[in-house]
């Protein structure tokens, strides 16, 4: 068995302006694309509510594609999206707080984090994807 994948963040904007015959030009630009040869993938699709959607990382009943369980040691980052809407709750506390990330309207927000925990909506129920990728 063996593993390839990319996860790749792309921001490009320009903003231009023209003013009595002066130009100008702003931009900004983030750019990263990590490949991964080795390690583990899991792929997790569901619908949350306000009432909380446990998510499990060890022991797991994800499976590769040998038909091995998937269960992770560390997980490095991890791709969430959700429609209409959801909050993806990491797990890991800061200053008393949550960590959190959203998502709405099928969005893709990709996060460095070592757990995950629960997946919850504010109002009603949404479907949401995680791609978790560790070790």
């Amino acid at each position: 068995m063996s593993i390839e994948g990319r996860i790749a963040i792309d921001v490009n904007f320009a903003d231009s302006s023209d003013a009595t015959g002066v130009q100008s030009l702003k931009k900004i630009s983030l750019v990263d694309t990590t490949s991964y040869s080795s390690g583990k993938v899991a792929i997790i699709t569901g619908v949350a509510g306000t009432t909380t959607a446990a998510i499990a990382t060890a022991p797991t009943v994800y499976k590769d594609s040998t038909g091995a369980a998937v269960s992770f040691s560390t997980i490095e980052r991890v791709a969430f999206s959700a429609t209409p809407g959801a909050t993806l709750d990491t797990g890991q506390r800061v200053s008393g707080g949550d960590n959190v990330i959203s998502s709405r309207n099928g969005q893709v927000t990709v996060v460095d984090v070592p757990s995950v925990d629960l997946v919850y909506t504010t109002a009603g129920t949404a479907s949401y994807t995680l791609v978790l990728y560790g070790t």
